[in-house]
This record gives structure tokens, sequence and C-alpha cells, in this order.
């Protein structure tokens, strides 16, 4: 019988691969993204570069002009002096890549308007009219000075001084000369930003109508929603200050949305501002310098922008591919576009030609101060020139651009790819098989080079690449790990099938089948299911036949693991123990694990190795046990499953409970609760392993004369109310609380014990006839056989409260029948009846937690801690401390 093997075809296999990819490429998976962004990076430097630019020129404010003119931010005058030169040198557009979104700040100035309010308010009481000199009179007053100091000498000694003031005023506002200059000039372009996000209403105010001129009129598809909603959304537009945008010629916005990977591949040519659209500072500029209006722009929702007869390629989000020129490599320098410092500008030490007619962008270069982008060509290219780069792609209609058809096309070669390595791979030898796959792959990286580095498209190459690179390396190591498994399988089929039958056999228990399989193979190969079946063999007990296995190792590795001394003290075992039905091991209630006789090897409960017997209970027997892996001591609880009164149905039922229960009461950690460590089975023992206590429980506290304090008593019931409340929480009640469930540790620390052990006990049927829980302890619901949830464990608490503050129960009888019926139906003495000295309040709290009606009784185990925390004082004022009851 050969070893089933699941093969897949190749066919499905490369279908699998090819669905991968083509997930990954709709899903645009992040770092085959990343991969694909550095080879356009990679292409855009391979592009030939371009002659100088005719059109555009930088003026920088750079290092030199600061050494020169002083540190930087300047007034803007020094600014407007730029202008000015420009201006005369015939720049046709000027782009002043500066924000100057508030006015300048200038304490002189607001000086000097103060001093000027101050002198036209004293004209009032000193001539006893109002003297002003508005500029629009200044000259006509400046021309009759003679004439006004005849008619009144203080006069005309107030209006020189308020001219004197004036043209002070005039030189040192620095807004005021900056918009004169660009009214004076006519053709210079601001920039906006706008801060971008997700507008959640309508921003307050109107903006100015210099400003709304600026925005585009004309717009294709404006019912196209979800071309609307692609577009890059400003909720809030920075202007530059009212003075310079009525002087500007027009505004574009200057904001850039890098790649995920921080580089600035592409320019947002539009925001959409409360459902309009704004411009980019560029295609402003550009505009300008081809003599358009503003109706000149035409949007196409979806990707397009129409400039004039210019038709500029877009994604849906109005972002363009900015073809930047490759750098030299001996220049530092873009050398396409001429640039010129601001301090030679100002000092005139420029050409006259060198601004005629053309675009002279403004901008700041400066070191620590100039915004620098990282481009595919440049990590630090300035921002001025990424705008003329901008400008002159557009002028020049020099686009990079990603036509409509390329996704398509993408799609098509993955696809066509994958049914190459689906069903060519397959059928071609190795060596043929790599040579296509290498052709198919320099092509493609050939032709998208070709057409991205001489035509500008850029298409893709990643993915169908991907798709032929993995999919021939994984059929190809298909292959050759299918045609050395056959060979493995033909020479090891016999063993493995003698393997697979003792593994079966042994799992169904039939270990002698097992060890007769595990023979038939070599012992190396073998000998750690050999080591496993003698386990086996010795939790069941079975000590001789797991020599037997033992041995059989020992003949290939007598060193392997433990094996000699594992050897010895199983055979020691065997030699010590009987089994059987009148063997060393007895049966029922006194049925125990540990060997008479006293046997050298340590008897075991599955990974437990058993100590001694601790105690014996209705339910089994608790040993002191050790987990030799990690050498804790724990306590075992057993319960034993092999009663000849139990039918096989309800022995099964019983050991399910077991473990339910055991699931549900490990899962507490509290630390008031007895902490489970571990639940099994061994040879028909269940057993829990729990946290061993040292310390004693409560039942000598409930002897009169050895009585606790009151405040110690309260104190100790309000940790078990405590970690009642938890565990009812967590839906596990515990149905026996009394004082032999409550154990107080050496350090003084509380611990509840057998949480669950009731409800498994009261399955077993040798229980027949015995109420569970000790009836004295039991609620009124859980004698009449009621469901019984949290409070039941309440009233039993109150029941224990009141027997360690009286060393009295509060219901006793003759017989259980006696018993049972008080519990049901009479109220119990008052606890005063035997402890005189206790204080109402802790009256109350017994007696509300021993109402017969479970509604009117405490509900939860958090309302007794907080009555009794509040009580505690007062019985510690009332009863001085160590006193006892």
């Amino acid at each position: 019988m050969k070893k089933p093997r699941v093969v897949i075809p190749d066919w499905l296999l490369g279908g699998m691969l090819t669905a991968v990819i083509l997930l990954l490429f709709l899903m645009q998976w992040g770092p085959l993204e990343g991969i694909e962004a550095r080879l356009y990076d990679l292409r855009a430097r391979l592009r030939p570069l371009a002659g100088v630019s005719q059109n555009i020129a930088i003026v920088e404010i750079d290092d030199a002009s600061v050494a020169q003119l002083g540190r930087y931010p300047w007034p803007r005058s020094r600014i407007a002096e730029a202008l000015d030169v420009i201006s005369e040198g015939g720049a046709k557009v000027i782009g002043l890549d500066i924000l100057y979104p508030d006015p300048e700040e200038n304490q002189g100035l607001e000086a000097l308007k103060a001093i000027q309010q101050v002198v036209q308010e004293s004209s009032v009481a000193l001539t006893g009219r109002q003297v002003s000199l508005p500029a629009a009179a200044a000259a006509e007053t400046a021309e009759t000075p003679a004439r006004i100091a005849a008619t009144d000498p203080r006069t005309s000694a107030v209006q020189n001084i308020l001219q004197g003031i004036d043209d002070a005023v005039r030189r040192l506002d620095s807004d005021a000369r900056l918009s004169d200059s660009m009214a004076l000039s006519e053709t210079v372009v601001l920039p906006v930003y706008f801060t971008i996000g997700t507008p959640l209403g309508r921003a307050e105010g109107e903006l100015p109508e210099k400003v709304l001129k600026n925005f585009v009129t004309q717009v294709d598809n404006a019912g196209d929603v979800a071309g609307a909603s692609a577009i890059l959304q400003g909720i809030e537009i920075k202007p530059p200050i009212p003075a310079l945008v009525e002087a500007a010629h027009s505004l574009g916005h200057i904001n850039i949305q890098p790649d995920s990977d921080g580089v600035l591949r592409s320019h947002v040519l539009l925001v959409d501002y409360e459902g309009q659209y704004f411009p980019s500072f560029a295609a402003q500029i550009a505009k300008a310098y081809l003599n358009l209006q503003p109706t000149d722009i035409r949007v196409r929702l979806g990707g397009g922008i129409e400039l004039g007869k210019i038709q500029i390629p877009t994604d849906p989000q109005f972002k363009m591919l900015v073809n930047y020129s490759p750098p030299s490599w001996t220049a530092e320098r873009n050398p396409i576009f001429p640039y010129y410092s601001f301090v030679d500008v100002v000092n005139k030490r420029v050409q006259e030609e060198a601004f005629r007619d053309k675009i002279v962008l403004l901008g700041v270069t400066l070191t620590g101060l100039g915004e620098q982008n990282v481009t595919p060509r440049s990590p630090r290219l300035p921002a001025v020139e990424v705008i003329a780069s901008v400008v002159e792609n557009i002028l020049d209609q020099n686009f990079l651009l990603r036509p409509a058809w390329a996704r398509s096309a993408e799609l098509a070669l993955i696809v066509l790819f994958g049914a190459f390595i689906s069903f060519g791979v397959p059928r071609l030898s190795a060596g043929k098989s790599a040579a296509i796959t290498a052709f198919l792959v320099l092509s493609l990286a050939g032709v998208a080079g070709y057409l991205f580095v001489n035509q500008g498209v850029w298409i893709q190459v990643l993915y169908p690449a991907a798709t032929l690179v993995l999919g021939y390396t994984v059929m190809v190591s298909k292959r050759f790990l299918i045609t050395e498994q056959e060979k493995e399988v033909l020479e090891v089929d016999s063993i493995e099938t003698n393997k697979m039958l003792g593994l079966s056999f042994q799992g169904q228990g039939m270990l002698d089948l097992a060890f007769e399989k595990f023979r038939k193979c070599p012992v190396e190969d073998v000998k750690d299911l050999l080591y496993n079946l003698g386990l086996d063999f010795e939790r069941k007990r079975m000590f001789n036949k797991a020599v037997a296995v033992y041995e059989h190792v020992a003949k290939a590795d007598p060193k392997y693991k433990d094996l000699t001394t594992r050897m010895e003290r199983v055979r020691a075992a065997g030699e010590t123990v009987i089994f059987g039905p009148g063997g060393g091991l007895k049966r029922g209630a006194d049925a125990t694990v540990l060997m008479e006789g006293g046997a050298a090897t340590t008897p075991t409960l599955g990974r437990y190795e058993i100590i001694k017997e601790l105690g014996r209970g209705a339910m089994g027997i608790v040993y002191l046990g050790k987990d030799p892996k990690i050498n804790r001591t724990v306590a075992i609880k057993t319960l034993r499953l092999e009663d000849e009164d139990m039918e096989p149905a309800e022995r099964k039922a019983l050991r399910e409970r077991f473990f339910r229960e055991a699931e549900s009461a490990g899962r507490l950690s509290h630390p008031n609760i007895v902490t489970i460590y571990d639940a099994g089975e061994d040879n028909d023992v269940c057993y829990i392993a729990m946290e061993l206590l040292d310390g004693s429980d409560l039942k000598d506290r409930c002897q009169k004369g050895n009585l606790m304090a009151v405040p110690a008593a309260l104190e100790l019931v309000t940790n078990v109310a405590s970690a009642l409340d938890y565990a009812h929480q967590q839906g596990i009640v515990h149905r026996d609380i009394k004082p032999a469930n409550i154990m107080i540790l050496q350090d003084g620390t509380v611990k509840v014990t057998d949480f669950g052990i009731a409800r498994i006990t009261a399955s077993s049927k040798t229980q027949t006839g015995v109420v569970m829980g000790t009836p004295s302890y039991m609620s009124p619901e859980q004698l009449m056989g009621k469901k019984v949830d949290g409070r039941s464990d309440l009233f039993s608490l109150a029941v224990v409260l009141y027997e360690l503050l009286t060393g009295q129960k509060p219901f006793e009888g003759d017989s259980v029948a006696t018993l049972m019926y008080k519990i049901a139906n009479e109220a119990p003495p008052s606890p005063t009846v035997y402890n005189q000295d206790l204080l109402p309040e802790v009256v109350r709290i017994i007696e509300r937690g021993l109402e017969k009606d479970a509604e009117k009784r405490y509900q939860r185990g958090n309302e007794v801690v907080e009555d009794l925390r509040q009580v505690i004082p007062l019985v510690r004022k009332d009863r001085p401390a160590g006193q006892s009851s």
C-alpha cells in the first residue's frame, strides 16, 4: 500500500499563483508598489537631458544673499525691490513662491501710526477743527503752504508734522510697498495654501472677490460624483493679505502630495474647495504666460485638464506626473533652469536680457529654511524648481503619461504570462523554460523602458515580471521536489505503511498491535514512536511490556534519552505491583494509584509524580504530587470511574461533566480562589492538579472556645464573598460553601477550594440518596432540587459567618429530614442568643444572608463585601483590637 500523496495539478498551481498576483495588482499592495516606484525612478533618471529653458528663470534667496543682506526673513519692501528690478527687466510673468498670509509685524510703524493719531486729536484742541493730511490731498496742500501759513500758522505747523509722519509711515509700511510694486508690475502670481481634509460643513465667511475669480468655472461631467470625490479636498484656505491679493495678477495653490514613500512624483493641479476647483500655482503661471483667461481652463471630471489648447494628462485626482529633467552627472544643479542670486538681482548685477519675456520664479533655497522635496531626480530639490519643472512640462507639452489602456494591458500581460507558466513551463524542459522566461522578462523591461524614456509612457513592469519569475521558480521547484519525493516513496513505502498502522493502533489503545508494527521498521526511524509507546504502556501500568519496548530501542541506541534509568524504574515497578481484580490496586472508594510494598519507581498520574496520599473524601483521594517538568508541587484530587455499578453511558457522562467543570473552574483567577493548573485522565482515573495550600480549614475555628475575633471573621468572610462574586460573574456556582472548603494559609491568605466539585460528584451514581453539598450549609432552593445560582452560595456563606461568630450552626436537627425542614421553613435563632456582643449591623447582614426567599437575599457577593466593609470599622471601634469574641 503506497503512501497517499496530494499533488496539485500544474494548471491549478499556476492559476492560483496568477490569481494571487492579480489580487496584489488590484489591491496595489504596498511592498510591490514601492519596488515599482523605484523602477519608475530609475527610468526617470535615464531620460535624455533637455536643453536650457528659454522660458523660465529662477531668482533664489540663497545663503549668499543672506550673508550680504542680513538674516532672513527680510522686510517685504526688500522683496518689492527685487520685483521692481525683475519688472524693469521685462519679465512677462513673476511667480512669487513665498506665502504672506499675515501682515508684517513692525513695531516702529505701529508707534508712528499711534503718534499720527495723537497729533490729529491734538490739532482739534489747538485749532478748534480737525486737521489731517489724506493722501489724496497731500499734493494740493503742499502747493499752497504760504497761503495756509498766512491764514493760520498753527494749522500749517500741524499739517507739516502730519506730512512728515505720513511720509515715514509710507516708508516703513513694507506691505504697502510690496503691494505697490506688484500693482505696478501687473504680472505677479501669488501662492495660497489649503488645509487638506474631509470637510464636515461649509467654511465661515466669504472669500474676497479677487480670490473667487481664480476658481475654475468650466467643468465638464459636473454630475460625475465619483470623479468629483477623487479630487484632493481643502477645508481651509490661507490666501495672502488683502492688499497683496488685490495687487496680484492671479492666485494658485502650492499644496503637494508625495507618494507613500515620500517621493514627489506628481503635481496636484486642482484642489476641491466647497465644490469649486482651485488651480495650482504652476498652472496659474502657465495660464498667465499664455495670456489666457480663467475661462480658458476647462476641467473634465475623471481626469484631464485643458489649458487653452494644451491637453494636460492627469489621473482622476488631477495629479500630473512631473517630467523632471534628469541631473547632469557633473553639476549639482539642474542645468536647464538658470539660477540668479537675489542679492545679484537687487544690486543689478544681472544682465538686462536675463528676464525679458520670461517667467521668473522667486523662491527660497536658503539652507534650513527653503523647502526641499525628494524627487526621482534628486533627494533635495528646491520647491521653486519643482514649480519650474511643472510649468516647463505644460508649456513644452513635455508630459509623462499613464495612458488609459495601460492598466488593461498590464492585466492582460499578467493573465498571458500566467497561462504560460500554467501550461507552457510544465511541458518544457527546465532549460528551455528558463530561456523563454528570461527572454520575456527582458523584452518586457526593454519595451517598457523604451516607452518611458523616449515616449514618456509609463507601463508597470513589476507585476507581469513577477508572474513570470515567481511562476517559473515555483513550477521548476515543484517538478524537482516531486521527482525526489517519488524516489523516497519507493524506498520507504513499507516503512511508512507500518508506521501509520502502528500509530493507528496506538491511537485506538491497541498497544500490542502497535508494537508489532513498529518492530517491522528500522529502530532509528521509529525510536521516538517506540519511546512514546513505552510511556503509554507505563500509563496503563503494563510495566513488563514497557520494558520490552525500551529494550528494543536500547538495541539500536542504549543512550537514547533516559532509557537506561527508565528501564530500571519500570522493572522495579513490574516486580512489586500486582494488577487485576485481586491485585495490589484496590477499587471503589479505597482505590489508590500508590503501590503497596513500596516500589522503587514513583507512580504517576498523567505527567505528575505521586509523592504521598494527603486525604480521602467522597469524591476520591487527594495526593501530594509534583510536576517534574517545572518542579512544582501540586495537590491532585482524583475521581475513579471504574465502579461496578455505573453503566458505561453514565461513566461517559460523568467523565464529560468532570472535564467541563474542571475547565470552568480552571478559568478562575482570583487571589482568594485556589488555582487549578491541569485536569486529565489516566487509566480510568480522572484527576485535577491544583495549587498546594499550606494552612488549615475553618472547622476548628467554628468551635466554641476557639472562635476568631469578630473583625477577623468579618474580614475573612469579606474575602470569601469577593471570591464568590468573581466566580459568579464567570458563571460558576460553588454549591458547597462550608468551613471545610475555606482555608487560611500560613501567611493569612484566605482560599476557597473545591469549585465545581459538588456538581461533579452530584452526577455520580455512587452518591444516590445523599443530598450533595453539606445539608447544614445548603440553601432552601438547593435542598428542594431547584436550579441554583450565586445567591445559594451567599446563603451558605451566611451560615458559615453565623457559625464563625457564635460557634453554633443556625439550623440543627436530629435527622437530615428534620434539618432540611428547618432550613426550608423555620427562621434561625438570632446570633445574639449565642453571642450577645454582636452589633445590630452584623446581625442584619447575617439575617439578610439567611433569607429563605432568594429575591430578598443578597443578590451579589459584592453587596456582602460593601456591607461588611462598612461594618468592620464599627466593630473594631466597639471591640478593642485583639479582643476575641
